[in-house]
């Protein structure tokens, strides 16, 4: 994601882009998929174990000289372990194959820095920076470029703010932006519709920063936009290591005044989770970690009047920490109106992470309670549990490809096949369909269980599935995000973002930023 960002809210989505629905072109074109070898070695190298994986890859790109992919990932492996001339050489032979590829010449910028080769540094950062398609202020963390950034030529590598202006290949008309107050705030991390919170008859935007704070507190802040007004309604800061906003979503009424209210969470202090009066933003309840064992405020999310008291409630997720077997996760119900715990539901296993992603939908006549548990399954893929009153319903499995389903996006996006019961969404953006992190979601029957959508990515590092979204009635249905092409180790990939509206099947419209 970009560190300095900016959120554009919709009344599309019901969050992030308020955008004109011009029909934009879709490439029904499947690109070549990584072999299994390829994306196996990729996996290794982004856990961290360059070592073995270099020797996958040396194998990789004797069995596959034609692929850049294979090239790039060598010389990152290479990169890795501080084998500079042997990197540039892999990412030269990737240029063959892929001649303007940005994230080859980005890295070949960065190992000339760090060979201390200025001029060639600046050149092929130059020759990144003049194609327009890769993200420079990466150059801002980027160690390599340390000795490069007191250098007059450095300033003209960095994006300028005219740059931002048209952030969209297609035409679109942008009706409301908002920027973020600072570098490396993350602003925009989640932006929801957050109902209509100042009462002029337009849904706002809840949106969130999680690493924002003063000398890097990562202290976390939530924002409440008046879409009609176009103004900042409230903000409303986390302490110090919270990083507030990680979760952060519409609660409904918890408090009975008629006005929408508002959860977050954060998870990387001691796990907190918070109810926002929408009214001006005082905290309603606060609740706090039950065991260390878990990332209390992983995710949270309003889950409608789950105990028949006229008031909305809402649930927090608590996976088990990561790398960790000491807890198979939880997922917390809060009573909205009192701030006393409904329920606790728990993971199957130890250390499958349930409670990573959360959502809920209660009307009094039927309830929805959706977690998600990535390290599930019998292959530890991912799971999506279900669960309703007064018994589970179904689960969502990982298919051949999964690799984290329930991981981040979940959600209840309404009644997707007219059968009068709301459906499921889930999501597993690292899925490896067309390659290493190519994207999958699935949408469910509320009713039956069974899948009534299968939607994948085009192709690898699409990272399809990074939003849980609804478009209201546009003909449809199901709106999906694909989060910049994210690298899937160091430099890998451009950061291009991508915006999908699905009916049925079919792809109506896409947008790409």
């Amino acid at each position: 994601m970009r560190k300095f960002g900016s959120v554009l809210p919709s009344s599309l989505l019901g969050f992030g882009l308020l955008l004109s629905l011009d029909r934009a072109s879709v490439s029904s074109a499947t690109p070549r998929p990584e072999s299994p070898q390829l994306i196996a070695a990729m996996e290794r190298l982004q856990s961290g174990d360059a070592a073995t994986a270099l020797s996958m890859l040396e194998t990789a790109t004797r069995d596959e000289p034609q692929s850049a992919q294979a090239w790039r990932s060598l010389c990152a492996a290479y990169h890795q372990l501080k084998m500079i001339a042997k990197a540039i050489a892999a990412c030269e032979r990737a240029l063959h194959v892929d001649h303007d590829a940005p994230q080859t010449l980005y890295m070949l910028g960065l190992l000339y820095a760090a060979k201390g080769n200025k001029e060639q540094a600046f050149e092929w950062l130059g020759r990144a920076r003049a194609t327009h398609r890769y993200d420079m202020t990466q150059l801002s963390e980027d160690a390599e470029v340390k000795d490069l950034r007191d250098d007059p030529r450095y300033l003209n590598l960095l994006p300028k703010p005219e740059e931002f202006a048209h952030p969209f290949v297609e035409s679109v008309r942008i009706l409301r932006e908002w920027r973020g107050e600072a570098p490396n705030d993350q602003f925009g991390w989640i932006a929801r519709n957050g109902g209509d919170v100042d009462g002029d008859g337009v849904n706002d935007i809840v949106t969130s920063a999680p690493t924002h704070g003063d000398g890097g507190s990562h202290s976390g802040r939530i924002y409440v936009y008046s879409v009609g007004r176009n103004s900042l309604l409230w903000s409303a800061d986390g302490s110090t290591g919270d990083e507030l906003g990680t979760g952060v979503e519409a609660a409904g009424d918890t408090n009975g005044d008629g006005i929408p209210d508002v959860v977050a969470s954060g998870p990387s202090g001691h796990g907190i989770a918070r109810i926002y009066s929408g009214r001006d933003g005082h905290v309603l309840h606060e609740f706090h970690a039950v065991t260390p064992d878990e990332t209390f405020g992983s995710h949270t999310s309003g889950v409608g009047d789950v105990d028949g008291d006229g008031y909305a409630d809402v649930i927090v997720g608590s996976p088990g920490k990561g790398g960790e077997t000491k807890s198979p996760g939880h997922a917390y119900i809060y009573s909205g109106k009192t701030g006393a715990l409904i329920k606790a539901l728990a993971g199957e296993r130890l250390g499958d992470q349930f409670g990573s992603t959360v959502a809920g939908y209660s009307d009094g006549h039927q309830e929805y309670l959706v977690i998600g548990a990535p390290q599930a399954g019998p292959q530890h893929h991912g799971r999506v549990y279900v669960n309703g009153s007064p018994s589970p319903k179904f689960t969502i499995e990982a298919d051949p490809t999964g690799r984290a389903l329930g991981a981040m996006f979940v959600s209840v996006p309404g009644d997707l096949d007219g059968d009068g019961v709301p459906d499921i969404y889930a999501s597993d953006w690292a899925n490896n369909a067309r390659g290493i992190s190519t994207g999958r979601v699935y949408v469910h029957s509320g009713r039956t269980g069974s899948r009534l959508l299968t939607l994948t990515g085009e192709s690898a590092h699409d990272g399809f599935g990074t939003s849980p979204s609804q478009a209201g009635d546009v003909d449809g249905v199901v709106t999906v995000g694909c989060y910049a092409r994210t690298p899937i180790v160091s430099l890998e990939t451009p950061l291009v973002s991508m915006l999908w509206v699905w009916a049925t099947s079919t792809a109506m419209a896409r947008w790409i930023c």
